[in-house]
Formats: structure tokens, C-alpha cells, sequence
């Protein structure tokens, strides 16, 4: 899961979907969770805006989804006293949290505790983007893990044609069909062994969190976060 940086937008709004072209312009047009790439995402709120907390209409309360993971969270009962079950994309660099496998949902890393792999499971089946084949809760509807599979071919196949054409002209390439793919940890993990190549991926995916990566390019700790 990609951690974002929000910024921060002083404006008022008037209904809650009215925030969504500025998240757009902040963060690209990407689900903050599955990472799919949709062209018309939906304003998600982390807190639901059915509770009385004054939220609906708070930017530091918006994050984009696509119709599945928006769907599958609804409003799931995440307060004040239980916004610390999950790890966000906004607060926590959650890129630390899981791994990927082609053919395979995200899955938890071993190097978190026990707490941290029971905020992880949680955070999974918040908007289930655990759910892969065999999963009881899959349904014909759910794309994620058809188009994170095709995002796995496509960047194993650039990469493929990387290894005899490294030139600034490929790279460009391979970011274009990046970001037209969306998916931002499988290119993440693909490329994890080319330092330029993942910066270039940090860089060019609006509002991914710089913060949350070393000088090599491996995730760290974000600040004030819970990983």
C-alpha cells in the first residue's frame, strides 16, 4: 500500500465530493488502498461521515477508493478509539506492512510483531484487498486482482526489455506505463533491486510520501506513525 502525503487544502466544502478533483490533483487517480487505477474514484472518508463527529466534510478525512474497497468498508464502525486497528495510507507507511507476489493478494510481512501483523490482517480485510481466488467473499465484480495480476505481467515484461535497453527514454517508458497501470508496490517490488528506477516511482506518482523512504530506497519508519 502506497503511503501518501494529502497536503493540505484550506478550502470549505460544501458536500464531501466536491474534494475529489483536488485529492486527485494531490494524490493521481488512484484507490488509496488497492492502488488500482480508476479514472473517476470516489471521495472515501477514513472515519465514515455517518457519525456525528463533524468529519464529512474534513479534508484530513478523505482519502480516494475505487468501488470495491469502498464498498467492502462501507461504514465500518473506525473511530477515535479504534482508528490505531488499522495502518493508513495518509499516517503510517503501511509499504512496510506487506509484500508482493505475483499471482497473489498483498500479504503480511513476517518482520512485523504480533500486534503489528494483527493491524496488518485488519487493515487487509478492511476493504478486502486480501481477497484472491478460493477466497469465500471474491466476487465476479471485484477487478483488483485481475488488474493487479495484468500490472504484475506488464512490469516483469518492461523490465524484461529494460535489461537491454536502459535508456532515459525506456525508463520514461516504463513510468508512463506505471502510472497508467497503477499498482504502484508491484513496480515497487519489481524494480526493488534498481535504486533509479524506484525513485523514479516515488517521484512520479503525485503524492507518494518521500518522507517514508531511505536513500536507498527502502521504506522507513514515517514519523508520528505507527510503522
Amino acid at each position: 500500500m502506497r503511503p501518501i502525503e494529502r497536503g493540505v487544502n484550506l478550502k470549505l466544502f460544501k458536500e464531501y465530493g466536491d474534494a475529489r478533483d483536488d485529492l486527485i490533483n494531490q494524490l493521481g487517480a488512484y484507490c488509496s488502498y488497492c492502488e488500482m487505477r480508476i479514472p473517476t474514484p470516489a471521495v472515501e472518508h477514513i472515519q465514515p461521515k455517518s457519525l456525528p463527529n463533524g468529519l464529512e466534510l474534513a479534508w484530513d478525512n478523505f482519502l480516494l477508493a475505487c468501488n470495491s474497497c469502498n464498498s467492502v468498508k462501507k461504514d465500518k464502525n473506525i473511530d477515535d478509539n479504534n482508528l490505531n486497528n488499522y495502518f493508513w495510507a495518509d499516517s503510517d507507511n503501511p509499504f512496510r506492512a506487506f509484500y508482493y507476489e505475483q499471482n497473489r493478494a498483498p500479504q503480511i510481512s513476517t518482520s512485523l510483531t504480533d500486534f503489528q501483523q494483527q493491524i496488518a490482517k485488519n487493515t487487509l480485510e478492511l476493504t478486502g484487498i486480501d481477497r484472491e481466488p478460493l477466497h469465500p467473499k471474491l466476487s465476479k465484480k471485484d477487478r483488483r486482482w485481475k488488474e493487479r495480476n495484468e500490472a504484475w505481467d506488464d512490469a516483469l515484461s518492461v523490465k524484461e526489455d529494460f535489461k537491454s535497453n536502459s535508456s532515459e527514454e525506456m525508463k520514461n517508458t516504463i513510468i508512463r506505463l506505471a502510472k497508467a497501470k497503477g499498482f504502484w508496490s508491484v513496480w515497487m517490488t519489481v524494480f526493488a533491486d534498481d535504486i533509479n528506477m524506484r525513485y523514479l516511482l516515488i517521484q512520479e506518482f503525485k503524492g507518494t510520501s518521500q518522507a517514508c523512504f531511505d536513500a536507498s530506497m527502502q521504506p522507513i519508519h514515517r514519523a508520528g506513525g505507527q510503522i
